[in-house]
C-alpha cells in the first residue's frame, strides 16, 4: 500500500507542476533498516528518521529494490541529492548501484517517518 501511494502521486502531473526538489544532503543508517536523513531546505536542514523494513520487507518494492532486502547492502548507503546505494563490489555509481529520487524519499519520511527537526521554514509554515 505504501508503495502504490507513492506511484499514485508520481503519476500526478499537477503535483510536480513549478515543484523543484532540493535534494537529500547525507543518510546514517541507525542500524537494521533505520536511516536517518538531511533534506536541503531554504538556508537550513530537515531531519528525518524512516524504517524502510516496511517498505522492503513488509511490501512488494519491486525487482530494482530487492538487493536492498540484504541488511549489508542496505547499510552501504549515502545521500547525494539522491539516496544511493553504490555497487557494493566497487562503491561506484553505475550500472550495479540502486537509487531512490530524493522526491520519493521525501514522500516516505512525511508519511512514515519521523521528522527529526524541521526546518526553520517548516518551523514558521
Amino acid at each position: 500500500m505504501k508503495w502504490e501511494a507513492w506511484r499514485s502521486l508520481a503519476r500526478d502531473e499537477a503535483y510536480w507542476q513549478n515543484s523543484a526538489e532540493k535534494g537529500l544532503l547525507k543518510a546514517e543508517c541507525l542500524g537494521g533498516y533505520r536511516l536517518r536523513l538531511w533534506f536541503e531546505a531554504d538556508l537550513d536542514v530537515a531531519i528525518y528518521d524512516l524504517d524502510f523494513y516496511p517498505l522492503l520487507v513488509e511490501e512488494d518494492p519491486g525487482p530494482a529494490l530487492l538487493p536492498l532486502r540484504d541488511e549489508e547492502r542496505f547499510q552501504f548507503v549515502k545521500g547525494d541529492y539522491a539516496l544511493i546505494w553504490p555497487n557494493p563490489e566497487t562503491g561506484a555509481y553505475d550500472e550495479s548501484a540502486i537509487d531512490l529520487a530524493p522526491e520519493c524519499v521525501r514522500f516516505f519520511c512525511e508519511h512514515y517517518g519521523t521528522l527529526v527537526k524541521p526546518a526553520q521554514s517548516m518551523a514558521m509554515a
